[in-house]
């Protein structure tokens, strides 16, 4: 029992969690010097290296800054888009790709393209000022677009894990083992942003140790990923692999009808989805509004990095709270969005204020809450067949925030930046009350529904969305 525990932790967890980690870093760092990039060309487009370094500190330079703001914004909103809606088509192909060919090979295709991506940004930089660095990103986008991204690597390891791993306990301790990875990985991609921007390295300097993290976690794939070679996947054409992902999504939909859970489904599902919109769609945004606030790359780079620590701190609370005073999920999820709320006011209001903005970590901290908890119902909502189904679509339901989120927070943000600049985080705070008020709906609705719970054999007052049975703690700990 002892070698196999070992055999499973060197052969199989470890070489999945440095790679989730490595990339996870990388990403982050990516997302950094991409935001530097875009604003910094935009504002040499006009002006020189003197007049951009003033441009953020000197109030007299708000007229420049301002348009210098809402043309980045603009040019993120097309990066963002041009990845986002091939990565759209994309995933599920690579869905099929896993379940037909092998689990390791979307895998290792993701991080290949997002080499090909680095390089090509890198290239991009060296003309850094220029409209041509700005083209050179929208085309590296439309690249990284048919590699899927980071949602995509992510399910593809999560698949790779639990296929591997074949009992129920490891399944609960590898997820957790590689949520674990993640948090690292991205607190990892902050500090190095920290301390790089501290140095005043140049942006290829930046994209080049993105590259280079992806190119180790590429090696360890190739050699430490097993090619779990799926039986039976000639038989099948390249038609049904595409249309695979879609008619799951439809069994799925007949399955909750016939159990009428089909509201219950639709209704978190929309939460889900109205809570992630502003979450999805403001990472430009923020960048942007923290340089309008006086930030400069290292200060930002160094808030998320405290806001990412007190997350993880936040997810470890979270499993302490479900054990020691066994508080439902729905609850805790309720408690997270509501402290979010807090967090994104206080955004809005902040104006020159930055210890209204650092004021923000402890609310914004617990907002990750809402969506952990809410991954949690729905996995025990849908029957044990359908789960690998239902994340799929959460999956979709995400990378279509992306697109929706981007689209709304970008022109929120150009309209309003010359009258209330923080009115994009109204939004967010708006979004997110849909989504409260859909969760206390679903509350009503299984409080008014005996039906539901006889059909899941389950008493009205033990319903599954009130009062969720773990088999781990570290359940809850999954995004």
């Amino acid at each position: 029992m002892i070698e196999s525990l070992s055999w499973r932790w060197f052969r199989v967890i470890l070489p999945i969690c440095s790679i989730c980690c490595l990339y996870m870093c990388s990403f982050y760092i990516f997302i950094c010097s991409t935001n530097s990039l875009i604003y910094s060309t935009v504002c040499l487009r006009y002006a020189n290296e003197s007049f951009c370094s003033e441009i953020d500190r000197n109030k007299s330079l708000r007229a420049s800054q301002t348009s210098i703001q809402k043309e980045s914004s603009q040019w993120s909103l097309y990066g963002t888009l041009s990845f986002a809606i091939i990565a759209c088509f994309i995933s599920p192909i690579y869905g099929s790709l896993s379940d037909t060919k092998n689990r390791k090979l979307p895998i290792m295709l993701t991080i290949l393209n997002a080499i090909i991506t680095g390089l090509i940004i890198t290239i991009g930089s060296i003309f850094r000022g220029t409209k041509t660095s700005l083209l050179i990103y929208i085309f590296a986008n439309i690249i990284n677009g048919f590699g899927g991204g980071t949602l995509l690597l992510l399910s593809s390891c999560f698949g790779y894990v639990t296929n591997i791993c074949t009992e129920k306990e490891q399944h609960v301790q590898a997820i957790a083992i590689i949520e674990a990875s993640l948090n690292l990985g991205i607190i990892m991609g902050y500090v190095l942003c920290t301390f790089i921007f501290e140095l005043h390295a140049k942006i290829w300097h930046i994209l080049l140790v993105h590259v280079i993290l992806l190119i180790i976690a590429l090696f360890i794939g190739f050699i430490f990923l097993k090619s779990q070679t799926i039986t039976d996947s000639s038989s099948i054409n390249l038609w049904t692999k595409i249309k695979r992902p879609f008619l799951n999504i439809r069994d799925l939909i007949i399955d909750l009808k016939y159990n009428n859970l089909l509201l219950s489904f639709c209704i978190l599902f929309l939460s889900f989805f109205f809570y992630e919109l502003f979450r999805m769609g403001s990472s430009s945004v923020y960048y942007l509004y923290l340089h309008r606030m006086s930030f400069n790359d290292t200060q930002y780079a160094a808030y998320f990095t405290c806001e990412q620590i007190g997350t993880c701190l936040a997810l470890i609370f979270l499993a302490l709270l479900r054990r020691r005073w066994l508080i439902n999920e729905i609850y805790l999820g309720i408690i997270g969005l509501c402290l979010s709320l807090v967090g994104l006011m206080l955004f809005a209001f902040a104006s020159n204020n930055k210890a209204m903005i650092f004021g923000a970590i402890p609310s914004m901290m617990f907002g990750t809450y809402f969506p952990v908890c809410l991954r949690a119902v729905i996995a025990h909502l849908v029957p044990e067949r359908d789960k690998g189904k239902a994340f799929s679509f959460i999956a979709l339901i995400q990378n279509l925030d992306v697109i929706l989120g981007t689209v709304a927070c970008t022109q929120i943000y150009r309209a309003s930046i010359n009258v209330f600049v923080g009115l994009v985080f109204i939004f967010g705070v708006a979004t997110r009350l849909i989504g409260l008020i859909l969760i206390l709906i679903q509350i009503f609705y299984i409080s008014r529904s005996p039906q539901l719970s006889e059909k899941a054999s389950i008493d009205t007052i033990q319903s599954p969305f009130l009062d969720i049975p773990l088999d781990s703690d570290d359940e809850l700990i999954r995004p």
